[in-house]
């Protein structure tokens, strides 16, 4: 008995169906065997291989690229925490600051062992 010919069109459906492939993936890879003259319902067996390579690359690169998204969502997050934390800081420091400076205008000079006394007047001796 011989056994019933599985056509390209059943197996990008069926491979589509097992790696969630995009309907455009699927589109691209019909596209490419009408662009090169090979019937759909002809036998998918010359090209198995193939098809199974090409259909787990493209699950794969599509699981990477999901993961890339989720690090890159991720990161965004964390770089906008690090921003709320500085922005905490800066407002800190500028507490400090406020409260540890001088009051403008009262600010009090104190003589030190390394002042010199200056007295304006002419340069030569009078």
């Amino acid at each position: 008995m011989r056994s019933r010919k599985v056509t390209l069109e059943e197996s990008i459906v069926k491979l589509a169906s097992e790696t969630g492939a995009s309907r455009s993936f699927v589109e691209k890879v019909r596209a490419l065997f009408l662009g090169r003259g090979i019937d759909l319902e002809d036998s998918s067996e010359p090209y198995a291989d193939a098809l199974n390579e090409a259909f787990q690359r493209h699950s794969t690169i599509r699981e990477r690229l999901d993961d890339a998204r989720e690090s890159l969502a991720r990161l965004h997050a964390n770089i906008a925490e690090m921003g709320e934390v500085f922005q905490d800081h800066l407002a800190r420091l500028r507490g400090l600051r406020e409260r540890t400076a001088p009051p403008p205008g009262r600010l009090r000079l104190v003589p030190g062992e390394h002042d010199q006394a200056i007295v304006p007047g002419p340069e030569e001796l009078q």
